[in-house]
């Protein structure tokens, strides 16, 4: 519901305009502040409760996380997961680094490499989840990946040849999905199915 309370608030905001009008101007005058305060209000407890605005770790950060951890816990560690990418990139012959890929599970991770990964002059990520499904593996197709995201049994599953290279991490140690759900990174080579065939298959909402 939170993209409806704009609309919600306007058309609030348009009947009680048109109460207050109609009231003696002592009380319209307390009745308006009284709601200019509790929309200040309001607007402070949301904010503190769903924006990452609270210390990391601290006690106002805890109780935020509880209420809503997409917006702080999910959120931290992306410039770190990037940079762990180009490290691992940088440690690859010349030979892999020509036709690499970088095979993100989710939007958050191929966001992050998209935003980030250009100041390191990584590719752009590559995912089947939602709308980058659309966007397709690249051309020339990838002939060595980093997988971001995928368990072992997977990528052992499709590819060849997959070695762990890293685990995600942040600086801050806030376990979250990243660290905890699926921080495995890999590099694999020879994937079993053509591209086109792999990628039909590999298309999902989240």
């Amino acid at each position: 519901m939170a993209a409806a309370y704009p609309m919600l608030y306007a058309a609030g905001s348009v009947r009680a305009e048109v109460w207050l009008a109609s009231l003696r101007r002592p009380w319209a005058v307390i009745l308006r502040m009284s709601l200019w305060i509790v929309l200040v209000v309001d607007i402070a407890i949301a904010a503190a409760l769903t924006l990452p605005l609270a210390p990391v770790n601290s006690a106002w950060f805890k109780m935020a996380n509880e209420v809503n951890g997409d917006f702080q816990r999910e959120e931290i560690g992306w410039p770190e997961l990037v940079e762990t990418v180009a490290h691992i990139r940088d440690s690859l012959p010349t030979e892999d680094r020509v036709h690499l890929g970088i095979l993100a599970t989710n939007y958050g991770e191929a966001g992050a490499v998209n935003l980030y990964g250009t100041q390191y002059g990584l590719p752009r990520a590559i995912s089947g989840v939602n709308s980058f499904w659309e966007q397709g593996y690249g051309n020339p197709a990838p002939q060595v990946v980093i997988v971001l995201g995928l368990r072992r049994e997977f990528v052992e599953k499709k590819f060849a040849a997959c070695q762990l290279a890293a685990h995600s991490w942040n600086r801050f140690k806030v376990p979250n999905e990243e660290t905890v759900e699926h921080p495995d990174i890999f590099v694999c080579r020879g994937l079993h199915q053509s591209w086109p065939e792999f990628w039909k298959d590999f298309r999902y909402f989240g």
